[in-house]
């Protein structure tokens, strides 16, 4: 028999067995499903209804599509394929840089290269809201301080390749940063500069996730100490050498579970773990009421408290960004309130007046920027969608 023959009727083997398997499966059970790995809830068998029956096809097919036997062990299957085959990300919103870093497309690519930047209008009304802010707040005699946290590619670009080439030389956020210097008098923290510096053989960004991991948010607080120390003399900066450097169990990132937690990734990080514990440990909640629809409830709202401590008090607007770094911010706070507020940075005046901090200090990720256009405190803002 001639050999392509032989392999024309293999592959027509293999095709039939792998589209016919899961209806076997699904009767005699020899293999289990794995989790979903998708974040989303999966389509509901539609309801069989003899007097509506021109929309069941449809509907039916879409279930079906999402809960066959099987369909979550294929989808694995066909991703390690394409990654190990190709190097290529089986979905769209994912780039696989160099040395398997991942790396999210869209606005943090975007931000990145420099494409789809801050207009001037966008950029004044910012200006606008966020000097509102510091001015309200210092009517109450509390300090503002704004911060915007650079996403993965703006600190670890080295890994990115050559087709996301750099269309201008600062991100988003240096650009909305240098407009401020110029035109505001806000205390903004740039800390982009000195995360390139401390970036070295320890990576600051996961490999697998589009966060900082704790050496990231370790310097980055630093950073924020070292601009708050000329008004509150008593802040003082921490040392890496009273944490113990750690190395992780069983790591794995958000982008990686996007993929489907291939297996083929590794990731390189250490964990900080205080030598002789924190000084702020986890206080009482006041149990502000979330904001309507927040998918993380339980990280709305967090509290670390210094006992018997006369220093200022800290009150944090941030984002999934400020967990790393919030209990290395609140070491030097007698009281460190956190609200992730669903990502709108809102003001959040009924938890100023309750809390009545010493310091606000907003922090907000590089590629969301433009929520401070949707969410704006000021009377009478021109909110820009």
């Amino acid at each position: 028999m001639n050999h392509n023959l032989v392999r024309i009727y293999l592959i027509v083997l293999v095709f039939s067995a792998a589209i016919i398997f899961p209806l076997v499966n699904s009767k005699v059970h020899l293999l289990n499903d794995i989790e979903s790995f998708e974040n989303r809830a999966m389509k509901r068998e539609p309801d069989f209804d003899i007097n509506h029956l021109d929309p069941f096809p449809v509907k039916y097919d879409t279930f079906y599509t999402d809960n066959f036997d099987l369909r979550n062990r294929y989808i694995r299957y066909f991703n390690i394929y394409k990654v190990l085959a190709f190097r290529k990300s089986p979905i769209r919103n994912i780039v696989i840089g160099g040395n398997s870093w991942l790396y999210l497309l869209g606005d943090e690519m975007d931000s990145y290269m420099g494409k789809n930047r801050l207009t001037a209008a966008e950029l004044e009304s910012i200006g606008k809201e966020l000097n509102y802010r510091k001015n309200y707040l210092e009517e109450k005699g509390i300090k503002f301080y704004f911060m915007v946290v650079p996403c993965k590619a703006s600190i670890h670009s080295e890994h990115i390749g050559y087709e996301y080439f750099r269309m201008h030389e600062d991100t988003w956020g240096e650009q909305l940063i240098n407009y401020l210097d110029k035109n505001s008098l806000v205390n903004s923290i740039n800390v982009y500069d000195s995360l390139r510096k401390f970036k070295g053989d320890e990576n600051l960004y996961f490999k697998l996730d589009n966060h900082w991991n704790d050496l990231g948010a370790f310097y980055t607080a630093n950073e924020v100490f070292k601009h708050m120390r000329a008004e509150f003399p008593s802040i003082e900066l921490l040392s890496v050498n009273d944490f113990n450097k750690i190395p992780p169990n069983n790591p794995k990132g958000n982008l990686d579970k996007m993929l489907g937690n291939l297996g083929v990734f590794n990731e390189s990080y250490i964990e900080l773990s205080p030598k002789n514990g924190y000084k702020a440990t986890e206080g009482a909640k006041a149990n502000y009421p979330p904001t309507h629809g927040f998918v993380y409830p339980w990280d709305f709202e967090k509290v670390r408290e210094i006992k018997d401590s006369k220093k200022p008090k800290l009150l944090i607007i941030s984002d999934s960004f400020g967990g790393s770094i919030f209990p290395f911010l609140a070491e030097n706070f007698s009281k460190s309130v956190k609200i992730f507020d669903s990502w709108q940075y809102k003001l959040n005046e009924e938890i100023v007046d309750q809390e009545k901090p010493n310091v606000v200090l907003l922090m907000i990720n590089e590629p969301i920027l433009r929520e401070l256009l949707k969410f704006q405190s000021r009377p009478n803002a021109n909110k820009i969608q």
